[in-house]
């Protein structure tokens, strides 16, 4: 077994290993509309564009949310992985209206990729699809660039971000299914043009041995150096200072880390690399592979 296998299913972790993600069939509507309307109870006002809950600071309400989706998420979950751990759950909110839209982006970086593979489990409460924020996804993408990532490191691809949002793949989903992603995928979603708010529960998920990390650029490092923490298994309950140096885990070390553009013709030739590896699988012919209204 390699160390970066997550899915007890051999075929699923081939597509995870593949695309960057996968699409599998988690629960019953019936348990995540239920959850769905937790979050209701949690928020008398929903709050304004795209919001996660990941920004509370009261660590025991965080750890609460967890331990009532855990209940009646966390045996499918244990069903579907192995050898894994989990890393904390949420819940993300797309209000109606254009400040939901999410730019293209790739997740934080949390291992090491060339050893492990760590993921985020996206489950709508309801139906998603283009009109209310489902998931536009590159497949393909977490093989672009092997770079450490979170909100301080600038990206290869910045510049190109137009490039590749035209050049995804939406995502419809029914409740009770789950988008598994690798945090190295990148990805987005389109604003919510609906009268109702976009409910979604995300788990973050890893290989179990493996140490989670974070990296930080700050006001007192160079533009090119990074700290490195090594980070505790429940970092996620506990880093609430989003965008600020951590309060919690250990630094293990500083060094530059300068991160390259890479150019909007190189990334476009990534794109249809990956689209002619695809032409003969029936659903991306289908959905993905189609004339494009725009090239480089």
């Amino acid at each position: 077994m390699k160390l970066n296998q997550l899915f007890a299913d051999v075929a699923a972790q081939e597509q995870f290993e593949r695309d960057g993600y996968i699409v599998i069939d988690l629960t019953t509507p019936d348990i995540v509309q239920h959850l769905g309307r937790r979050f209701y109870d949690l928020n008398a006002e929903i709050p304004d564009g795209f919001s996660s809950g990941a920004t509370e600071v009261d660590e025991q309400i965080k750890k609460e949310i967890f331990a009532e989706m855990d209940a009646l998420l966390g045996p499918p979950l244990d069903s579907t992985f192995i050898n894994y751990k989990k890393l904390g759950s949420t819940f993300l909110c797309k209000a109606p209206g254009e400040k939901g839209h999410v730019n293209v982006h790739q997740d934080w970086s949390v291992v090491d990729e060339s050893q492990y593979a760590s993921a985020t489990v996206w489950i709508p409460t309801e139906p998603v699809d283009e009109h209310n924020g489902a998931l536009r996804v590159l497949p393909g993408s977490h093989l672009f660039f092997n770079k450490l990532r979170n909100s301080h490191i600038p990206v290869s691809y910045r510049g190109s971000e137009q490039v590749l949002w035209e050049h995804m793949l939406t995502v419809p989903m029914q409740p009770g299914q789950a988008f598994v992603l690798n945090h190295a995928v990148i990805h987005a979603s389109s604003a919510n043009r609906t009268d109702r708010a976009r409910v979604v529960i995300a788990y973050g998920v890893t290989s179990a041995a493996a140490q989670l990390t974070f990296h930080y650029r700050g006001a007192a490092q160079t533009d090119d150096q990074l700290e490195r923490f090594a980070m505790p298994d429940d970092f996620f309950l506990r880093y609430h200072n989003i965008g600020e140096r951590p309060l919690i885990g250990v630094l293990t070390g500083r060094f530059d880390y300068p991160v390259p553009v890479v150019s909007p013709e190189e990334i476009y030739a990534m794109i249809q690399r990956e689209r002619e590896c695809r032409k003969d699988i029936p659903y991306f012919r289908d959905h993905w592979i189609r004339p494009q209204a725009s090239a480089i």
